[in-house]
């Protein structure tokens, strides 16, 4: 992801708000899968800076011991670094440079884990399935789980931050197809409501709305379409998706 993309998912990032944090939707996972408590081994792939992954690991994976982190952005690298050492302190990490793709896994080892939280968008359509495969065959232990977040892109209903967005070119039931499809089992499906808060949207968040959109809008076509959307709201829809998928 170049410096652009960067700056925009950490705008959008910081911007998103669960009304009563992340406690409840991290006790509800715990509660309806508590095999996550003997989760000893875990990879975030795509995870950025650790933002959302970071805090699924601390509050579902109270075990672990081994962590791979991989991230191609040089700038959210430098940060992950920071935020691994600084939240899990015990934890032995391994870090990759790459890209979800290009990620070849660790030679000999298998994980009890793997979240994709928000990165699928960045993996191009036609390499999906390969990546899908690999973690079934090379990545993941028998028993094990991948665990995918994507705020899906609905075309017959458009809301909220929606409307301005066509890139997110992802849904539950893609996943689902190519997830079943290599030889993954359905686990879970868990609907979460966030809020992206709107107030005050200056240009950093025009821009990255701009970003997202894949510039198919002018800045000045998506301040007034922001306008329009937003009014005087403080906060709008932003639903992500949870799936869990586990290895036979």
């Amino acid at each position: 992801m170049d410096s652009s993309g960067v700056s925009a998912w950490k705008t959008l990032e910081r911007r998103t708000l669960a009304p009563e944090g992340w406690s409840p939707f991290l006790t509800e996972v715990s509660d309806v899968l508590p095999q996550l408590a003997t989760v000893k081994s875990c990879a975030m792939v795509g995870c950025g800076n650790g933002y959302s992954e970071l805090p699924f690991v601390l509050g579902c994976f109270p075990n672990l011991t081994d962590l791979a982190a991989v991230e191609p952005d040089a700038d959210m690298f430098a940060e992950l670094k920071t935020n691994v050492s600084k939240l899990l302190p015990t934890v032995s990490v391994d870090f990759y440079q790459e890209t979800a793709e290009s990620w070849a896994g660790t030679s000999g080892k298998l994980f009890d884990a793997v979240l994709m939280f928000h990165c699928l968008y960045y993996v191009p359509p036609s390499e999906r399935p390969g990546l899908y495969k690999k973690l079934f065959d090379h990545v993941v232990v028998s028993g094990g789980v991948v665990i995918t977040l994507i705020t899906p892109w609905d075309m017959h209903n458009r809301r909220g931050l929606h409307r301005l967005l066509q890139c997110t070119n992802i849904d539950g039931v893609q996943i689902y197809d190519m997830m079943t499809s290599v030889g993954f089992e359905d686990c879970y499906q868990l609907k979460l409501e966030f809020q992206l808060d709107v107030q005050e949207p200056n240009d950093d968040l025009m821009s990255a709305i701009w970003f997202k959109n894949e510039g198919k809008l002018s800045l000045e076509e998506i301040r007034r379409a922001a306008k329009e959307e937003f009014g005087d709201k403080k906060v709008v829809p932003d639903d992500t998706s949870l799936g869990v998928f586990k290895k036979p």
